[in-house]
C-alpha cells in the first residue's frame, strides 16, 4: 500500500513537472502585445469645432465606435454634409431633394497589436455622397512621434522612383468611390542601391521603443488636410478641415499562458 501511494506522488509530481514546463514553453512562444488607442474625443470636438466656424451644425461630424458604419472594424469618422443637386439630368434634378452626404474615414491599425513596427499607416476613405468630392492633401498633411516635432506624409506607391522633394499629387475620391492607401513619413524612406527605387527602411512608428517609454510620450498623430467640394466646383463652396487622428501605445500586462501558471510563476 506504502509503495503504491509512493508510486502515486512521483507520478503526479512528475505529470506536474511536464505541465509547468509546457506552460513555460507556450508562454515563452506568446508575443507581447500593445493596444493602439485612437483618441476618438479629440478627433470629434476638433473637427466638430472647424465646421461650427464654417457655418455647419455641430450633429455635421460623429465619431464611429468598432461595429458602426462602413469601417465598422475600428473607430473611424464620419461627417453628414449637406451637398449640393446631383449630376442628374435636369429634368430629375428639378424634383430632386436638397440631400446630405455621407463621409467616413479612418486611419489603421488599432486595437490590440503585436510588439512589432508599424512599417505604414492605412488611410481609408469611403465617399459615400451624390454630388461632394473629397481631396486628401498629403503635402500639407503631417505626422508627429513622441514629440511635438513634425514629418511630411509620403504616401506609398509602387517603385517609386520620384524625388521625396517633389510635390505629391493629391489623392481624390469621387462620389461612391473608395480610397485605401498607405501612408509614411519622408525620414522612413531609403534609396536601393541596386535599382534606386525608393522603399521604406525604417518604420513609421517604431512600437517596441514607444511601449519602454513613459506614457506621455507613448503617442503618435497622422493629421490630414482634406477639402470638401462640390463635384465640377459649381453649387457651393470648398471647405477644408484638419483631421488630428492621434493614437497611444498601451502596454498590455503579461499574462501566463495557463491562469494557475499565473498564480504559480508569482508566488
Amino acid at each position: 500500500m506504502e509503495r503504491d501511494f509512493l508510486i502515486l506522488t512521483v507520478y503526479f509530481i512528475c505529470m506536474g513537472y511536464v505541465v509547468y514546463q509546457m506552460a513555460l514553453s507556450i508562454e515563452a512562444e506568446l508575443e507581447d502585445q500593445v493596444v493602439l488607442v485612437p483618441d476618438g474625443e479629440t478627433l470629434e470636438s476638433t473637427v466638430r469645432s472647424q465646421l461650427v466656424r464654417q457655418g455647419f451644425l455641430a450633429t455635421t461630424v460623429k465619431v464611429l465606435q468598432s461595429g458602426e458604419g462602413p469601417l465598422g472594424k475600428a473607430v473611424s469618422l464620419q461627417l453628414t454634409m449637406p451637398e449640393p443637386r446631383s449630376l442628374a439630368p435636369a429634368k430629375d434634378r428639378e424634383a430632386e431633394e436638397r440631400g446630405e452626404g455621407v463621409i467616413v474615414m479612418q486611419v489603421l491599425p488599432q486595437g490590440p497589436h503585436p510588439l512589432q513596427p508599424i512599417m505604414g499607416l492605412t488611410v481609408q476613405v469611403v465617399n459615400q455622397s451624390r454630388a461632394l468630392q473629397v481631396t486628401v492633401d498629403w503635402d500639407r498633411s503631417s505626422i508627429t512621434r513622441m514629440t511635438s516635432e513634425i514629418r511630411r506624409v509620403i504616401r506609398h506607391t509602387p517603385g517609386m522612383r520620384l524625388d521625396l522633394a517633389l510635390p505629391q499629387v493629391t489623392s481624390v475620391v469621387n462620389p461612391n468611390q473608395f480610397l485605401r492607401t498607405v501612408v509614411t513619413s519622408e525620414d522612413c524612406f531609403g534609396r536601393n542601391t541596386d535599382t534606386q527605387v525608393l522603399q521604406m527602411a525604417a518604420p513609421v512608428v517604431d512600437v517596441p521603443k514607444m511601449a519602454e517609454l513613459k506614457g506621455p510620450l507613448r503617442n503618435y498623430s497622422l493629421d490630414l488636410v482634406v477639402q470638401l467640394m462640390p463635384f465640377g466646383g459649381r453649387g457651393g463652396r470648398p471647405i477644408t478641415l484638419l483631421l488630428p487622428f492621434r493614437f497611444a501605445v498601451e502596454p498590455l500586462p503579461a499574462k501566463a499562458a495557463i491562469p494557475m501558471v499565473n498564480w504559480i510563476l508569482n508566488r
